[in-house]
C-alpha cells in the first residue's frame, strides 16, 4: 500500500505495474504523453499527460490531484518512461535532434523528477529505474538508446551515492515483449546489423520474449526485498540473472 508514482504509464510495463499496484490497494499516480483509458475510471488511479521531453514546468506535475505527494509522500517511484530513438540506423544517420530528445526522456526528464522528489520533505523508500543492458553492452544501430541508457546509469548511481536512505533499484528488464523492443527486434533494417540480427532470431523464439505483465511481476518481487537478491542501491543489475524464472 501507499502512494506510487510511474511514468510511461499508459503502455508496456508501465501499464502492468499499475495494474498490480491497483489490484493491490495502492494509490497509482500515472504520467505520459498518451492517455491510459483502460485505469482512468479506477477508483485509485489518477492521471497527468504530460510531456516529458519538454523538460519545462516540471513542476505542474504535482499540482491539482498530484499536489499532495510532496507533503504526504511517495512510496516507490517507477523511472519507466522511455523511448528507443529510431533505432536501428548507422551513428551517422541520427541527427542532434534525435539523439537530443531520447536523452531528454531516458534521461534529463529523469533528473528533473527527482530533483523535486527529493527537495520534498518525505523521500520515497524505493526509486526504481528502467535500465538497460544497451547501456553496458553496445551494439551497432543502437547509438541514441545505448547512450541514454549508460548516461541514466550513471544518473542513478550517483543519486544513490548522494541520497542513502532511497533505495535505487537499477533494473535491465531486457527481452521484453513491448513496442519499444519490438522497434528493433522486428525491424525490417535490422537485417543491416549483424548483431541486431542474431538478436531478432532470438526474439523469435518461442519463449525468449517474456510479457510486460510478467515482468512487472519479477520487478516487483525484486524490489520487495532487494537483499534478497543480493543487489545494491545504485548498481546495474540484469533482472533475468538473478531470477531464475526468466530467460538468460
Amino acid at each position: 500500500m501507499g502512494n506510487i508514482l510511474i511514468t510511461g504509464v499508459s503502455s508496456g510495463i508501465g501499464e502492468a505495474l499499475a495494474a498490480l499496484y491497483l489490484k493491490e490497494g495502492s494509490a497509482v499516480y500515472g504520467v505520459s504523453r498518451r492517455t491510459p483509458y483502460f485505469y482512468m475510471e479506477h477508483e485509485n488511479f489518477h492521471f497527468k499527460q504530460f510531456d516529458l521531453s519538454s523538460l519545462t514546468n516540471f513542476e505542474e506535475l504535482f499540482t491539482g490531484g498530484f499536489s499532495h505527494l510532496l507533503s504526504e509522500g511517495i512510496d516507490v517511484l517507477f523511472l519507466n518512461a522511455g523511448v528507443s530513438g529510431n533505432v536501428p540506423a548507422k551513428c551517422e544517420d541520427f541527427t542532434l535532434e534525435e539523439i537530443q530528445h531520447v536523452l531528454a526522456v531516458n534521461v534529463l526528464a529523469n533528473k528533473l523528477l527527482l530533483d523535486i522528489v527529493l527537495s520534498s520533505k518525505h523521500h520515497p523508500r524505493m526509486c526504481v529505474i528502467s535500465a538497460s543492458m544497451a547501456g553496458l553492452r553496445f551494439r551497432s544501430g543502437t547509438l541514441p538508446y545505448s547512450l541514454s541508457k549508460a548516461a541514466l546509469s550513471a544518473l542513478a548511481g550517483v543519486y544513490a551515492e548522494e541520497n542513502p536512505d532511497v533505495f535505487f533499484a537499477v533494473l535491465g528488464l531486457c527481452n521484453v515483449n513491448t513496442s519499444l523492443s519490438r522497434q528493433v527486434s522486428f525491424s525490417e533494417k535490422t537485417a543491416k546489423f549483424a548483431e541486431l540480427k542474431l538478436l531478432q532470431q532470438r526474439a523469435l523464439t518461442e519463449g525468449y520474449m517474456v510479457s510486460a505483465a510478467q515482468r512487472a511481476i519479477d520487478i516487483c518481487s525484486v524490489i520487495s526485498s532487494p537483499s534478497d537478491f543480493m543487489i545494491k542501491s545504485g548498481e546495474f543489475v540484469d533482472i533475468r540473472k538473478i531470477l531464475p524464472s526468466t530467460n538468460d
